[in-house]
């Protein structure tokens, strides 16, 4: 039997409110890494992270070292981690990955499909629409999380959507790369896909819902891979 005042003494316990804090950390800087506040090769130390996010140090380091062993981010010395500089093969590999599980995550939620689940979809695409208008790319890139994460939240398999998760908390870091261009191309060249998927979910067409969902993968982690190869193939030619 585990003695917690023995635990306790010795400074490593584990309390409840501990682990919501470290939860809450996790949480938060998860949706910063997804919304792409942190660029490629950044640093992330714990006594920057602790400030800005206005917490103590031990659920913050607790927090970041979680991260680091779901491989999200690389630990480094002196307290810290950085974001992965993906190369263009890991890129494709994240690419081949997601097509499969989010497919055929789209899938099951379409046939899971109700206009009330429409209708939010709907919804929140019109926001990312205002938000896209208006330049507020912070919110564009949460707002898309959002509409993809409410389509794949209708399959109703909690563990596919953590998987989900951890594949986007390891490209979040690149969208950025995506504006203005490749979301003005996008834009004119798709048109409207996200009213599709809303229209497929409402009539259950779980074809339609993943060919859509396919094609956004694709064409954005293929455009990102090339813009890292790009800027490989510079650095070369400087150096």
């Amino acid at each position: 039997m585990i003695d917690q005042n023995k635990e306790a003494r010795g400074g490593n316990l584990i309390t409840p409110t501990t682990a919501v804090l470290r939860d809450q950390v996790y949480d938060r800087l998860g949706a910063l890494i997804r919304g792409g506040h942190f660029s490629p090769g950044e640093k992330i130390t714990i006594r920057d992270l602790a400030k800005n996010l206005s917490m103590s140090p031990t659920p913050v380091r607790e927090a970041l070292y979680r991260l680091i062993s779901e491989g999200v981010l690389q630990g480094e010395v002196n307290r810290s981690a950085v974001v992965p500089l993906l190369m263009p093969e890991q890129i494709a590999e994240l690419k081949d990955i997601r097509l499969h599980i989010e497919c055929f995550a789209a899938e099951r939620a379409a046939l899971k499909g109700t206009p009330e689940i429409a209708d939010a979809l709907r919804k929140t695409s019109e926001k990312l629409k205002t938000a896209r208008a208006a330049g507020d790319r912070r919110t564009d890139i949460a707002l898309v999380y959002k509409f993809q994460f409410e389509l794949y939240a209708a399959c109703s398999m909690p563990d596919l959507i953590r998987i989900i998760n951890s594949l986007w908390l390891k490209t979040g870091p690149y969208l950025n790369l995506l504006y203005p261009h490749y979301i003005a191309s996008i834009s004119a060249g798709r048109g409207d896909w996200r009213e599709r998927i809303a229209s497929g979910v409402e009539k259950r067409d779980a074809a339609a819902v993943a060919e859509e969902i396919r094609l956004d993968i694709d064409q954005a982690l293929t455009y990102i891979s090339s813009i890292i190869t790009a800027a490989a193939l510079l650095n070369q030619t400087r150096g």
